[in-house]
């Protein structure tokens, strides 16, 4: 990362508040209506087997390896909760329960919550990636990054009204070279009302020799067939993120989100052959139905 760019980072981060990773940190709890009296145990926990969400995304992003082409994609968002367990595409994860408390993509349930600590376990699908589907017939000779199930264990800290830290560790389940991965969040909240806020937040990423090689190494069977050098890489911090984000629970049914986003890859990740583009820049848009 150019030093300039990692100040301004910093600073910005350091200015406006503490950050989150794209999607996935864990804000501070939202308070109960002081007008409502406490449910039932029961009752919640009937009230909560109900929830469920559906709606559309759409984004602009950008993969740093390979090609790098800007996409557009629109798709379809998710959610629902039966009893503990919560089921939630990418796009959906902060929505479900926008207003009231935090989602995991994936499927997820609670281990344990407290005033100021969370502790959530999720599964979720890692799609993997195909060489084979790069404009560039250079890159076709790369083994295919192959899809697995990854084990989440995300720790969530409430530091002040504003403030909250996350961490998560998630672990490739299927022995299929996805390895281990930690991604730490910091996050700065401004409510402009009890149903609408915006986050800035600052992340940063570590992955150990087997996530690496996998996703920024060429082996020299990958070499021999495409002519790119080959690259050995070893465990250590690979990526810087910082992100706005806008949510908002426009009604009692209806919640979107509008955000921005700059990742950059770090050390041995970025000088890696496959980082065509090391910085790149996203959007998002997402608007959805729940039905309570």
């Amino acid at each position: 990362m150019k030093p300039a760019l990692a100040a301004a980072a910093l600073l910005m981060s350091a200015a406006a508040g503490l950050a989150q990773e794209r999607g996935d940190a864990a804000p501070t709890a939202e308070p109960a209506p002081a007008s409502a009296p406490p449910a039932p145990r029961d009752d919640l926990a009937l009230q909560a087997s109900r929830d469920y969400l559906i709606g559309a995304a759409i984004g602009s992003s950008a993969n740093p390896l390979g090609t790098a082409e800007q996409k557009l994609s629109l798709g379809g968002i998710w959610a629902f909760q039966l009893g503990r367990w919560r089921f939630a595409s990418s796009g959906a994860s902060a929505l479900l329960n926008q207003g009231r408390e935090t989602v995991d993509s994936g499927v997820s349930t609670q281990l344990a919550r407290g005033d100021r600590l969370t502790l959530n376990t999720s599964l979720s699908i890692d799609e993997g990636r195909d060489w084979r589907d790069e404009k560039d017939p250079r890159y076709h000779g790369l083994g295919k990054v192959r899809a697995t199930v990854r084990g989440r264990l995300t720790l969530g800290l409430t530091l002040s009204e504003h403030w909250s830290l996350t961490s998560r560790a998630s672990q490739d389940l299927l022995g299929r070279d996805g390895g281990l991965r930690l991604d730490t969040g910091l996050n700065y909240r401004h409510r402009l009302s009890r149903d609408t806020h915006w986050d800035l937040s600052f992340g940063a990423g570590w992955a150990n020799g087997t996530f690496r090689q996998t996703h920024y190494g060429i082996d020299p069977e990958g070499a021999a067939a495409t002519g790119l050098p080959a690259y050995a890489i070893g465990s250590g911090w690979d990526s810087l993120s910082l992100g706005w984000r806008l949510t908002s629970a426009i009604n009692r049914h209806w919640v979107g989100y509008a955000g921005l986003g700059v990742a950059q890859l770090q050390g041995a990740a970025r000088r890696s052959p496959l980082a065509t583009r090391p910085t790149t820049f996203s959007a998002g848009l997402g608007l959805a139905y729940r039905n309570r």
